[in-house]
This record gives C-alpha cells, structure tokens and sequence, in this order.
C-alpha cells in the first residue's frame, strides 16, 4: 500500500494547482481549447468539478458500506447533458470544497480502510487507495490539458 499521508497529500497539492491556475484565468482564457475538438477549460472544470462529486459519494460508499456497487458514468453525456457552458464559479468551489471534506475524511481513516473496496461496472478491483490514485492522475491529466489549451494558438 502507498504512503496514506503522502496521497492525501497529493490528492490536496493537485486540487491546489488547478485552482491557482483557474483563479489566473480571463473570460476568454476560459474558452481556449488545444484542438477545436477538445474541450476549454471551461468545459474542464466543470468536467473535474463532476469527477469529484462522483469521487466524493463513492468514497463514502465504500467506507461505510460493503463492497457497494459503484455505478459508471458517460463523461461526454454530462458535457452534453449538464450546459457545461456556464461559469465556473460554482463549479470550482464544489471541487475545492468536496475535495477538502474528501481529505478531511482520509486522513482520519485507519490504514486499513484504504483497501475498502466497491464493485465498480467497468473495472475489476476498486479500493479506496485505487480512487485517490486515479484521482491524482485525473487532476494531472486534465491541468495539463487546460495549460496545453492556454498555450495553444487556437
């Protein structure tokens, strides 16, 4: 198993670093895209902002009941579904406040309930150490998209 502290750690210094970059941003910096097909950042942040809210009740279930079913979601058809064209207030401060309170709650956990774990429809072993890692590379992946879109001449 990984270092408890040290992932809570990351899952909080990820959060951190997208924030700071958000916070930074234009009206139009917020519309910027790498390609005309991917997503802005916009579009981003209401993506991670959904991520989260997942994130935060799959958490629970898996700490406060046995081997809950962990339901997946079609991404693209929130985009689509959920106007992911609105500001982004909202949605950043519900990333930064479930990702704290998902914090908080980690690091109180005994070690062991890091290897809680749920049936999630589309991949074979779901633990709680396996979502806060996913989780990490989730907010890597997409800050280095969002700076990939603000450097971009498109």
């Amino acid at each position: 198993m990984s270092d408890p502290t040290a992932l809570t750690a990351d899952l909080l210094a990820e959060a951190r670093k997208i924030e700071q970059l958000v916070s930074s941003l234009s009206g139009s910096d917020l519309n910027r895209r790498e390609t005309p097909n991917d997503w802005s950042v916009r579009q981003i942040i209401h993506h991670i902002a959904d991520v989260e809210v997942g994130d935060a009740m799959r958490l629970r279930q898996m700490l406060a009941h046995d081997a809950p079913l962990i339901v997946a979601y079609d991404e693209n058809r929130f985009a689509e579904k959920l106007h992911y064209d609105r500001p982004i207030a909202a949605s950043l401060a519900t990333f930064s406040a479930l990702r704290a309170s998902n914090a908080a709650i980690l690091e109180r956990i005994p070690n062991a309930d890091w290897s809680r774990q749920g049936r999630h429809e589309e991949h074979e072993l779901y633990t709680v150490e396996i979502l806060v890692h996913r989780s990490i590379e989730h907010d890597r992946l997409h800050l280095q998209q969002m700076q990939r879109a603000l450097n971009s001449p498109t």
